[in-house]
């Protein structure tokens, strides 16, 4: 077995492994995900897949159709991080009115607390979301030019006529 020697020559900034984005064009917006390159990066997809799926129940990363369509990813991560907002909301709602005589304390800071983060991150999975759906647009557009308006296209099928 043969083992390569390390190199002691400097890596440029630009292909550190810790830094899958290579040199970062400006981000999108203040309020984009650190971990997720931006979409305009060689390494947004990827990026955005890890970080989606650390937000994600961990069974989702057994679903092949959740890898290969990191759009579907993003709305399903969205959808719950929206669920988590309402549950928090709710029961921030029920331990304030169960507690009306006492003070709430620290389960209303809980509850307000982890609805606080769940608003934040889901402002930030819209965001990759989004980004996400544009270049998938962007990916279909090309497709479409490459295939040019010469191509052969597949008649739509003709109505079935009614019957009775």
């Amino acid at each position: 077995m043969a083992h390569t020697t390390p190199s002691w020559e400097p890596i440029p900034e630009n292909k550190r492994p810790d830094q899958p984005c290579g040199s970062l064009p400006p981000m999108p917006s203040p309020h984009w995900p650190g971990a997720v390159c931006p979409p305009s990066s060689p390494g947004f997809e990827q990026s955005a897949k890890v970080w989606l799926f650390e937000l994600a129940p961990a069974r989702w990363w057994h679903e092949e159709l959740l890898h290969r369509q990191p759009v579907e990813l993003a709305r399903m991560v969205r959808l719950r991080l929206e669920a988590d907002v309402m549950a928090m909301h709710t029961g921030l709602r029920v331990v304030t009115g169960a507690m009306l005589p006492r003070d709430p304390g620290p389960a209303a800071e809980l509850y307000s607390r982890e609805r606080d983060w769940a608003r934040g991150m889901l402002a930030q999975v819209k965001l990759v979301e989004e980004a996400l759906k544009a270049g998938c647009r962007r990916v279909r557009r090309r497709r479409a030019a490459a295939v040019g308006d010469s191509a052969v296209r597949t008649p739509m099928p003709r109505q079935r006529p009614a019957t009775g």
